[in-house]
């Protein structure tokens, strides 16, 4: 009567059924009827005999080709030196089975479909254009009088766009009630209550629509316009309105009623302190709140404190409290910082 195979014979079967499953090679597993010493064969003898039958016709065996199994079947085959009994072939024909359906795919194939996954996630992340649109963040400074020009926000599918309200002074200008054209093209909503920030997110990809504004203790309202861009997106667009907001910043020291310009792109350009034309000639100063320029014959300052000296014949406030001043070129300027007032050096 045929016994069951030696621990050793299973580890060489199930080494040739591993590389030959590894390889789309169909395994014909046949019944190994081990040989007794008494038939004058040895241990070895049977596990010979047993890779024999394990290989294909017509293909040397794994002891012929001096192959070693891979890393990964050589701790798979190891595991059954464990067992505490020999395995029987029909285990062995099961046991590779369920290798085969656990495991359909090599780690080649998995690594090829991991790729392109990874490819299409990032396709469906990307807008339809395929690039992702400019962030831009940029001050304007904007007139309640019905005259002046409007507004615009560019804004992109997947992105928050924020409106903020400042008014001549620098200080925040409370949001009191909003109302957007096309609710089903542009989600609008305030940031908390009593904020002067506008969060803006457009729902389609293609839209334009506008948004009224109303801030507090002002009649006149502010209409902006809203408009999709593939090519570039507001991230933050600061509005300076033209007035004084319930929350406007009083000098400590008071000084003349300056000359200011609504639509001075210039000054503008100061007080953000990008754009500023590249003519412009930086120049030194001793304080880090103050910092200058000379360009066209008059001196730019741009600071977050307030300048008593010399006299400037225009100014303009942005966000945060930021001023630029235009004046006469002067190697020192008086500014007033909490009450008291500090001597700033301008030099080349």
């Amino acid at each position: 009567m045929a016994r069951s195979v030696s621990a050793a014979a299973i580890v060489v079967l199930l080494s040739g059924f591993v590389a030959m499953a590894q390889q789309g090679s169909p395994v014909m597993m046949e019944p190994v009827v081990s040989t007794s010493p008494s038939d004058g064969a040895t241990p070895e003898t049977a596990e010979n005999a047993a890779v024999e039958q394990t290989a294909p016709s017509g293909s040397p065996s794994a002891s012929q080709r001096g192959q070693v199994p891979a890393p990964q079947s050589r701790r798979l085959l190891n595991s059954l030196n464990d067992l505490d009994r020999p395995l029987s072939p029909e285990e062995i024909t099961a046991y590779g089975q369920s290798l085969r359906e656990q495991f359909p795919l090599n780690p080649d194939m998995i690594r090829d479909y991991r790729r392109r996954l990874n490819e299409s996630q990032l396709a469906a992340a990307l807008p339809p254009s395929g690039i992702r649109p400019q962030a831009i963040t940029q001050s304007l400074r904007v007139s309640l009088d019905t005259r002046g020009p409007t507004p615009q926000l560019d804004t992109s599918p997947g992105t928050v766009s924020i409106i903020s309200f400042f008014d001549q002074t620098g200080a925040p200008w409370p949001i009191a009630s909003f109302v957007v054209g096309r609710e089903d093209a542009f989600q609008v909503y305030a940031m908390q209550e009593g904020s002067n920030q506008l969060a803006v997110s457009p729902l389609v990809a293609h839209g334009y629509s506008n948004l009224a504004v109303s801030l507090v203790k002002e009649d006149q309202p502010l209409v902006i316009d809203l408009e999709t861009n593939e090519a570039r997106s507001h991230y933050r667009l600061d509005l300076s309105v033209n007035g004084r907001g319930p929350n406007a910043i009083i000098p400590a020291v008071q000084t003349r009623e300056p000359k200011q310009t609504a639509s001075d792109e210039l000054m503008m350009a100061f007080v953000q302190g990008s754009d500023i034309p590249k003519t412009a000639r930086k120049l030194s100063t001793d304080d880090s709140d103050v910092a200058a320029w000379h360009f066209n014959g008059n001196l730019y300052i741009r600071t977050n404190q307030t300048l008593m000296a010399p006299s400037w014949s225009a100014t303009l406030a942005g966000p945060g409290g930021i001023k630029a001043y235009r004046l006469r070129p002067a190697p020192v300027a008086l500014i007033s910082r909490n009450g008291q007032v500090t001597k700033v050096r301008i030099t080349q």
